[in-house]
């Protein structure tokens, strides 16, 4: 059974105001029968309309270009890409009946097994529990990973080259070899995690599931524990019960996660080495590793890469606590010794954790992506060497580094060297001196490519702005398709049935010599002599991109910018400290987040609110978790004396809000703010604190929040509504709605559909403010006695 709550009382009231009318349901969004139809809720949330694109499980079984999916009978099929041949490779009726229904599977190497994840049940972002099954693809029998499994396998991973797979449970990291288990930790329990992140490395440091790493020959396995021990506690109440059900129990079911908190402890990390062939006496096969970086309460790890074709030598990334400092400690396995052979102070700004060191096979050396000279590049190091060598240079930045050919000696990268909003894919030597674009990047628009196990191969995928498409490329001809492999002609067809909005990019230029990335997606059947309301669409966070050349597809923004009754314009504005446009621009947030962000997007409405064709006096702006929190401090910002004259928004939707930095966690906090003992004042001024701008917002604000967000707590959004209540907002200003046991997407028994409704139906009430509308008469004796 779905259900939504509306709960009434002082700090937790929907309230539609008498300023509000009701949307109406309508049979039909289209202007008249003639015309085209235009977008309507139903369509943006139906899944018609979805970008087909093809991502492969390339395997290095036969000939390159090789992969294997799964088919609709749960058959896997082993396909090769240029010839289209495909042969089974694993047949669904040779699978034991517990690995049928396979939520996801890993193919040996070799090809000779395969492991099948079922049973899948989500923990946190990345992370699940399962049950393992491995399959002999020879023998076609399958036995379970643990024969006394119950869905409780938190991650299990093939080695290389050998018969063997690591895997995690109870937070116990544990050798299978042959059909044989060695239990290598006996330590792992509520407050010691290893071979898996905590909840925090999870969320803020990995975004992965697993902290371990097999050496290339598998002869030995990296890992890291971690030890939340003095970490502290954060309940989570779930009023129906964590498992979700229909009935509420008396009391709340308690999640307790060990969450820290800026300027509290952070869970000690520790780096491992286990070297497999000596499993048979754990205790020498098993060693940890010392190394000189920071003190061990300060230290974050942040990336682990082997940097050889055996296992002689692994590499990681140590950052201070407020991840503003770098080492690299280089472990000589064979040496039992470390060494930093790379350091950076970047302070007062951070280092972003890229995870993008790649060995160089055959080699001494690596390649690194870094902004140390201002923008984000490719610097090739050699392994017990500081001094980098720059590959690529200029005033853009690299967003990925796709493949290393290393026999050829060339890199396949994509980057923003066009434009700040744009992605072009490119090759390079290793010695910087021969570049070659791999599309036409006198093209403005957005490419990225996936390469073949041997990487003869790649898939070239345009994402937009024009619709989407993918084509096979060899490396060895990049100028001409082999053969497109999905053209989204499906979509093209039902896209033609609809008058879009128009998405245009453009720039605002600011009087103190910096621009915003600007993207505007005008309703259908815009009319330049008409007036339209506008709704700013924001995220703003550290690093961000809202203002990407990429398709926009039919989601709830074309909805809001295509309904009749709405036909809002959809403003998207890249404030400074969001990504793509050099370190400079990023880090001028550091210590003070919330500040100069709230200033661009004012400017940026206030330049916007001139053009003939805004509607200046419904200029609204939403945003969901950062961009709630961003939202929020634009309202405060316009209740201030510097903007208080220079006010352009008049209503906010405001979701699963950051209110004050103190309660969000520290990994994430500090990097951008430091600790509050040495920026107490940025911290105070971060926090929306001052009610003034919430009181004035001529249209008022809505507040949206999951009780059961363990990213963003609902303390953020429960204090930021008391604060409000204290300060006398109004409840003609402030209107508040929780959704029971919802996370941070709030999609719990159904929510997500009315979170969206919900939206829209106060973009229509703001759109109509001012208009003559019915009013709630409260208690008509009361109203008698006023006259």
């Amino acid at each position: 059974m779905k259900r939504f709550i509306i709960l009434l009382g002082a700090l937790s009231t929907l309230h539609f105001s008498t300023a509000y009318p009701t949307l109406s349901t309508r049979q039909s969004d289209s202007p008249n029968p003639t015309t085209k139809k235009v977008v309507t809720f139903a369509d943006a949330f139906s899944g018609n309309f979805t970008v087909q694109r093809t991502s492969l499980q390339w395997t290095s079984q036969g000939e390159d270009g090789s992969y294997v999916d799964a088919d609709a009978d749960g058959n896997l099929n082993l396909i090769n890409i240029v010839t289209g041949d495909s042969t089974v490779f694993v047949n669904a009726g040779d699978l034991a009946p517990a690995a049928k229904d396979f939520y996801d599977y890993t193919i040996h190497p070799s090809g000779d097994h395969v492991l099948f994840i079922v049973n899948y049940r989500k923990q946190h972002r990345h992370s699940y529990f399962a049950d393992y099954y491995v399959y002999s693809v020879a023998d076609k029998t399958t036995i379970p990973l643990v024969e006394d499994q119950q869905g409780d396998i938190q991650y299990a991973t093939w080695s290389p080259v050998n018969y063997t797979i690591a895997y995690v449970r109870g937070n116990n990291l544990y050798v299978w070899q042959d059909g044989l288990t060695t239990q290598i930790t006996k330590d792992g329990g509520p407050d010691v995690f290893n071979a898996i992140p905590d909840w925090v490395y999870e969320e803020e440091i990995f975004g992965d599931r697993s902290t371990l790493w097999f050496s290339p020959d598998g002869e030995e396995l990296a890992f890291l524990r971690f030890d939340e021990t003095g970490v502290e506690t954060f309940s989570i109440p779930y009023y129906l019960g964590y498992s979700g059900g229909d009935t509420a129990p008396p009391y709340p079911e308690e999640l307790d996660i060990r969450y820290p908190k800026v300027s509290t402890t952070n869970p000690t990390v520790t780096f491992h080495l286990l070297s497999i062939n000596g499993l048979t006496e754990v205790g020498a096969a098993l060693r940890t590793v010392e190394f000189n970086a920071f003190a061990q309460n300060d230290t974050i790890i942040g990336e682990v890469a082997w940097v050889t074709d055996d296992h002689s030598h692994v590499i990681f990334r140590a950052f201070n606590r407020v991840q503003d400092q770098e080492k690299l400690v280089l472990v000589d396995v064979l040496g039992n010794s470390t060494s930093n052979v790379r350091e950076r102070d970047a302070r007062p700004g951070w280092i972003d954790n890229n995870l993008a060191i790649q060995y160089i096979p055959g080699t001494d050396s690596y390649v690194d992506l870094s902004d140390e000279n201002g923008w984000n590049h490719i610097y090739l190091y050699s392994v017990n060497s500081s001094e980098p060598t720059a590959i690529t240079t200029g005033e853009w930045e690299v967003t990925a580094i796709l493949n290393i050919d290393s026999a050829n000696q060339t890199i396949y990268y994509q980057s923003t060297e066009r434009d700040s909003t744009e992605r072009h894919v490119y090759s390079i030597s290793l010695d910087g001196t021969k570049k070659t674009a791999l599309v036409d990047d006198s093209k403005p628009g957005s490419w990225a490519a996936s390469f073949s196990a041997g990487g003869g191969y790649y898939i070239l995928s345009y994402d937009g702005p024009e619709l989407p498409y993918q084509e096979l490329y060899t490396t060895s001809l990049t100028t001409s398709a082999m053969k497109t492999v999905n053209n989204n002609t499906r979509l093209e067809s039902r896209l033609s049935d609809y008058t879009l909005p128009k998405v245009t990019w453009s720039t605002i230029d600011h009087p103190d010599g910096y621009s915003f990335n600007v993207m505007e997606r005008l309703p259908p059947n815009f009319n330049s002599s008409q007036q339209y309301p506008v709704v700013f669409d924001i995220y703003g966070g550290p690093g961000s991109q809202q203002t990407a050349k990429i398709f926009r597809q039919v989601d709830f923004r074309a909805y809001l910018a295509s309904d009749p009754e709405l036909e809002y314009i959809i403003l998207s504005v890249d404030n400074r400290g969001t990504g793509y446009k050099g370190r400079d621009y990023r880090t001028i947030v550091s210590g003070q987040l919330g500040k100069v962000e709230a200033e661009d997007q004012i400017y940026a409405a206030s330049e916007y609110a001139k053009r003939s064709y805004v509607d200046a006096d419904h200029i609204a702006i939403m945003g969901w978790s950062y961009g709630g929190y961003l939202s929020s401090k634009v309202l405060e910002a316009q209740g201030n004396s510097t903007h208080k004259s220079n006010s352009p928004f008049s209503f906010a939707l405001i979701t699963a809000p950051v209110s004050d930095w103190r309660f969000y966690d520290s990994m994430y906090t500090e990097r951008y703010m430091k600790t509050p003992e040495t920026n107490e004042a940025g911290y105070n001024e971060s926090s929306v604190r001052d009610v003034t701008g919430f009181k004035d917002v001529a249209g008022g604000f809505l507040i949206q929040h999951g009780t059961g967000d363990d990213n963003v707590h609902f303390q953020n959004a429960a204090v930021l509504v008391d604060t409000l209540t204290v300060g006398g907002v109004g409840p003609s200003k402030m209107h508040v709605q929780w959704f029971t046991d919802s996370d941070h997407s709030i999609r719990f028994h159904g929510a997500s559909g009315f979170v969206y409704r919900q939206m829209a139906q106060y973009l229509f009430g703001e759109k109509n403010r001012g208009e003559e509308v019915v009013t709630h008469q409260f208690d008509r004796r009361a109203l008698k006695s006023l006259k």
